[in-house]
């Protein structure tokens, strides 16, 4: 009778103690959460320095850290068509201290073909840059003046083409591409968009990808001709530049979204108050101003919108799971 009155006791006292541990912890986290930031964030960009997602991540970042309070640091981590970068921060601890800037077009088609340990819907979204098909460019001067002279030498001869990465977003455009022209490809992949503007303008490859903005301001400098947006209809900021189905109209691809997320499970009150901190800065006029000199067209989206389309993308495009698992191979 004794031992099992002491037994009562004793479930008594450890259920308490793990009452007030839970309630303690629980305030101690809400507490964290109220006074964040403390420290430094850093923004991991999942592109090589120079490209269109690496422009808008360092662009954003001192207006972000003065509204913020804190030190802002940009880290580069490219390879992988992304995907190191993406489950980087999907393992970060959800502090909101790592937050990741990419491409979320390549982060979903790399899951549906590499099966990487991250899963698109399990990220904390915050809000978009760019909803835009990226630019389809050839070195000015080159033979290649518009879409239709690719397309046509390439029905004659392989044509080398810089995509980003492998069996992503970007492979999965040419290979589309290809198909619906009849066009030989080699594709040449890269770790971002500036080292395929790059290698064009040295003339190692014929054509290739990179994001509108930097593409179509490199056009007006008349270092490339952007030949193409990779997209349905004209996108109304670039106006002069051709849909890619005004010379291929049975193409099936569409535009890529960028943007920036934050590890599973990021408390609702850090993912709210990034989104806060990205709407105040974009709407700054210096940053406005900023923006349309180096051409880029920013699309926020919001949260809520912003993994509905993610999550629909990985629909739409998982029925080209097995094309572009034979292409990587």
């Amino acid at each position: 009778m004794k031992n099992s009155r002491m037994r009562r006791i004793t479930k008594a006292i450890l259920v308490f103690t793990f009452t007030v541990l839970f309630a303690v912890t629980s305030l101690s986290a809400t507490a964290a959460e109220k006074k964040w930031p403390t420290g430094p964030i850093r923004f991991i960009c999942s592109a090589a320095p120079g490209g269109v997602l690496d422009t808008m991540t360092r662009g954003v970042a001192p207006y972000m850290s003065a509204i913020l309070g804190v030190t802002v640091v940009v880290e580069n981590m490219p390879g992988a068509g992304t995907r190191i970068a993406n489950q980087y921060v999907f393992n970060a601890k959800p502090d909101g201290y790592t937050i990741l800037f990419t491409n979320n077009s390549e982060l979903t088609v790399g899951e549906i073909v590499h099966s990487p340990r991250y899963k698109t819907e399990e990220f904390t979204y915050i809000d978009t840059f760019f909803v835009e098909g990226p630019a389809l460019v050839a070195k000015h001067g080159s033979p290649y003046d518009t879409l239709g002279k690719l397309v046509a030498a390439a029905k004659e001869k392989t044509i080398k083409f810089g995509t980003i990465g492998t069996g992503g977003y970007y492979h999965l455009q040419a290979l589309l591409m290809a198909e619906a022209a009849g066009m030989k490809l080699t594709v040449v992949p890269y770790p971002g968009g500036a080292p395929i503007t790059g290698d064009i303008l040295g003339g190692h490859i014929d054509a290739g990808f990179t994001g509108l903005g930097i593409g179509y301001a490199m056009h007006k400098d008349k270092k490339l001709n952007c030949l193409a947006q990779v997209s349905k209809e004209r996108d109304k900021a670039y106006s002069d530049i051709p849909a890619i189905t005004e010379a291929i109209p049975n193409f099936q691809g569409g535009p890529y979204i960028m943007g920036f997320n934050g590890p599973p499970r990021l408390p609702d009150a850090i993912a709210k108050r990034l989104g806060e901190a990205y709407k105040e800065a974009i709407n700054k006029k210096e940053f406005q101003d900023w923006t349309k000199k180096v051409a880029l067209n920013i699309t926020p989206l919001g949260a809520a919108e912003f993994k509905k389309r993610m999550v629909d993308t990985k629909a739409q495009y998982s029925k080209y799971k097995d094309r572009l698992k034979s292409a990587v191979k």
